[in-house]
């Protein structure tokens, strides 16, 4: 047991001579950290005003792609709705979403039906001088030749 003790003694006694110059190596890694803090100190403002640059183009692009989104759906909508223009871009892309599911839906008019093909048009034809009659060939030559 003797011969245990004195090599865990010779072994304890390299262990601290190899110390020391790993201690050297560890302060010198120490004051080298401390330099490069203070670089990445003086780095940090640099990369904020970066951030905040790329953040606001990112918010930029988002609005240009929500506008695309929402005016194809609303261009989707629109031919299918009495809602105008205005209702509609007030909704977010969501509400857009739903409201053209709801729509694909909804049961087209007949073919018989007098407004087929103008599906959910504005009822309010006859404020526009437009009546059934005015959809005929000659009655359009007449309100030509009276204008």
């Amino acid at each position: 047991m003797s011969e245990k003790n004195e090599e865990a003694g010779k072994e304890s006694a390299s262990n601290v001579s190899e110390q020391k110059p790993i201690i050297k190596l560890v302060k010198m890694s120490m004051d080298q950290a401390y330099a490069e803090i203070e670089k990445y100190k003086q780095l940090i403002p640099e990369k904020d005003a970066v951030i905040v640059d790329l953040t606001s183009q990112l918010e930029e692009a988002n609005k240009i792609l929500d506008a695309q989104v929402k005016g194809k759906l609303i261009s989707e909508i629109l031919p299918r709705t009495t809602l105008t223009n205005e209702q509609l871009w007030v909704k977010s892309v969501e509400e857009l979403k739903s409201l053209r599911e709801d729509l694909d839906v909804v049961v087209p008019p007949k073919v018989n039906s007098i407004r087929f093909g103008v599906g959910a048009a504005n009822l309010s034809d006859k404020d526009k001088g437009l009546t059934v009659g005015d959809i005929s060939w000659p009655t359009a030559q007449r309100k030509k030749a009276a204008e």
